[in-house]
């Protein structure tokens, strides 16, 4: 049995990953089961594959809702000033969050696997 999405890791609701993370890991774990024959094998390599990148959203899911439980007066200044940095952000080209919202699982690679 293998526990996938937010069964295996929940992640906060303010991150916006929870049905992301669980196709993430059935397109990890397919390409893990497809190329590796050994399936003690394949079920490491999938873990080995999305540990890092689980705990990251994770963390910062947990770092958003924290942020997002904040008092009032934060909340305000928050709220007058994420306008402005976004803006920026934009103007600047910042892809400070592709790593999590551009990510992508090769099917089609076959490589680094089962080695």
């Amino acid at each position: 049995m293998v526990i996938i999405g937010d069964a295996a890791h929940a992640v906060a609701s303010s991150s916006g990953q929870g049905v992301s993370m669980a196709v993430e890991d059935a397109a990890t774990l397919a390409v893990c089961l497809r190329n590796i024959p050994d399936t003690d094998r394949a079920l490491a390599a999938f873990h080995d594959r999305r540990r890092q990148r689980v705990e990251r959203v994770v963390e910062y899911g947990a770092k958003t809702s924290s942020d997002k439980a904040a008092g009032g007066l934060t909340r305000l200044v928050v709220r007058l000033l994420t306008p402005c940095f976004l803006r920026k952000a934009a103007k600047d080209g910042v892809d400070s969050l592709d790593w999590m919202f551009a990510h992508r699982i090769e099917w089609a690679e076959r490589t680094g696997l089962g080695a």
